[in-house]
């Protein structure tokens, strides 16, 4: 057990360490020091780097001005229709960012938007840095309200009760207690909004790159460089850098908020948390937030609806809904993405699942496996693509025996996207696993085994039942996450071949926003449709319980 649980863990890191390694020492080397340094101190670098730190950090205020209020109001206070507002403030976690960015610029066009038809042309302009960081803080919302929601579901009602019987009031005593201890999960909530603006490409990419005066981001920069072909490589690998020394950064000061704020808090069904009861604040509270709903994520899907149904002469038809979804390029887009997307969702829900037993069985294995499983996840997706660009970017052949040989031949296939997906993600898949196996009934295997079933077929029969929910979520959650991914894919797509994010991307950049418009509107429709039978499911399930 324990050779096979090193194996599967020498080839993850194969993976996914090596060409980490493979890139820093090759851009170093291809580079040289001075080389290196001239690259990063280049004007058009620091000007890439400042548009990158200004666009994340605004993204990031928005995210936690308003994720930290919206967690309280959602999960601590008598506001109506909460469950509704809090799935639609959580629905940027399964569309992703460069969907919203194209609602946006369908409502905030200046010359074109519907929203300055109304109120006038060059009102709203959404082709800035402000734009950038309101799209990408707007689709980052959910990193900061989830986990101070979270937070706030679990904190011990002794404190407040404490808090009341030393005089306090139930606002003082919301604002000292829950939202105090709250605050230190929406801060990192915040740092990880951060790390995802600074890692976006697709918006950064339409809303900078043609914006007046230009707002160039290091993942912009990187993606000029690599059009230049071979040569462009090695000095995208060393920009690269720049952008993983910032999440490494990043990442170490949301893991000090994490611990800065650690209290001891409770879970279990006798939890019972006091509501703070608006009165008079009720309805103009529940107005706004719905109105914040309304902007956030209704205003953007209705546009890109909007848009998909619209012609150049100005009127509205469904027609060629038929000729762009049933067009050769797009179906096979569509048969790609779903075969990698499905293919990265079995693999890391399987490999999530062996993960989270091998950490069961031996901790120190466990803890190497969690470990590499969950940094690719928090690499920005542009140097996760480079690096397995500069690893594989020529043929491996291993000989064994000296009588036959294996070549992996990874560089310019959809293989290479794959494995990115794959390790990118497997964090989710090992996250809920783990989750699932801490809560399950042992003595249903246990029972098992007594009755004379092999280990096999104790699990199979008696622990995998109790793992269907968390498996299903983790399976769920990379397929809507891979089927439209553009970061990885505009980098590892090979020339001739599409995927859909690659062919979002084109279609919106260059060719047809209209038709565009028409397979993001069909995504989000699945996407709807899927979340709507999960939720349907588990009603079923909690009615039966």
């Amino acid at each position: 057990m324990r050779a096979a649980a090193g194996a599967l863990i020498a080839l993850l890191a194969a993976f996914t360490v090596v060409p980490l390694l493979v890139l820093i020492v090759r851009a170093g080397a291809a580079a040289g020091d001075a080389s290196l340094w001239s690259l990063w101190t280049h004007p058009a670098t620091l000007l890439a780097l400042y548009g990158t730190l200004t666009t994340s950090a605004g993204a990031a205020a928005m995210a936690f001005s308003l994720g930290l209020p919206l967690a309280v109001l959602l999960e601590r206070t008598d506001l109506p229709g909460r469950k509704a507002l809090r799935a639609g403030f959580t629905l940027p976690t399964a569309i992703p960012p460069f969907i919203w960015c194209m609602g946006w610029i369908a409502l905030a066009n200046p010359k074109a938007g519907l929203l300055n038809r109304v109120l006038g042309e060059g009102t709203l302009d959404v082709y800035s840095g402000a734009g950038i960081a309101f799209v990408l803080g707007g689709a980052g919302l959910p990193l900061v309200m989830l986990p101070a929601a979270a937070v706030l579901a679990r904190i011990d009602p002794a404190l407040e009760e404490a808090a009341r019987v030393f005089g306090a009031g139930p606002l003082r005593t919301l604002l000292a207690v829950p939202v105090r201890l709250a605050l230190p999960a929406a801060a990192s909530g915040a740092a990880l909004v951060f790390l995802f603006a600074a890692a976006a490409f697709g918006v950064p990419y339409l809303l900078g790159v043609t914006a007046t005066p230009p707002t160039p981001t290091l993942t912009t920069r990187i993606y000029s460089e690599m059009l230049m072909g071979p040569a462009g490589l090695w000095s995208a690998a060393a920009l690269s850098l720049l952008l993983l020394g910032m999440a490494i950064a990043v990442l170490a000061f949301s893991r000090l908020l994490g611990r800065s704020g650690r209290t001891a808090l409770l879970s279990g069904k006798g939890l019972k948390q006091r509501e703070l009861q608006l009165g008079a604040l009720r309805t103009p509270l529940a107005v706004l937030v719905a109105a914040l709903a309304l902007v956030l994520v209704v205003a953007p899907l209705v546009a890109v609806a909007v848009t998909s149904l619209s012609t150049p002469a100005g009127t509205f038809t469904a027609a060629h809904w038929g000729r762009v979804l049933a067009d050769p390029r797009t179906l096979s887009a569509t048969g790609n993405s779903l075969f990698l997307a499905l293919a990265a969702a079995a693999a890391v829900t399987a490999l999530g699942l062996a993960f989270a037993m091998i950490r069961k069985r031996s901790l120190a294995l466990g803890r190497a496996a969690e470990l590499l499983a969950a940094w690719p996840y928090a690499v920005p997706g542009t140097v996760l693509a480079i690096a397995l660009l500069a690893a594989f970017s020529r043929d491996l052949r291993f000989v064994f025996f000296e009588s036959f040989a294996l070549v992996l031949a990874l560089s310019n296939t959809l293989w290479l996207l794959l494995l990115a997906w794959v390790a990118k993600h497997l964090a989710f898949g090992t996250r809920n696993a783990a989750e699932g196996l801490a809560r399950v009934d042992g003595s249903l295997a246990e029972a098992a085994r007594v009755s004379g079933a092999g280990p096999v077929r104790a699990f199979v029969d008696a622990v995998l039942p109790q793992l269907k929910a968390p498996l299903a979520a983790a399976f769920t959650l990379t397929f809507l996450t891979c089927a439209t991914e553009l970061t990885l894919a505009v980098l590892l797509v090979p020339a001739g071949r599409d995927v859909l994010g690659t062919l979002l991307f084109e279609l919106q950049s260059y060719a047809d926003p209209a038709s565009a418009a028409v397979i993001a509107c069909a995504f989000v429709l699945f996407v709807l449709a899927v979340l709507g039978a999960r939720a349907a499911v588990a009603g079923r399930k909690a009615e039966t319980a």
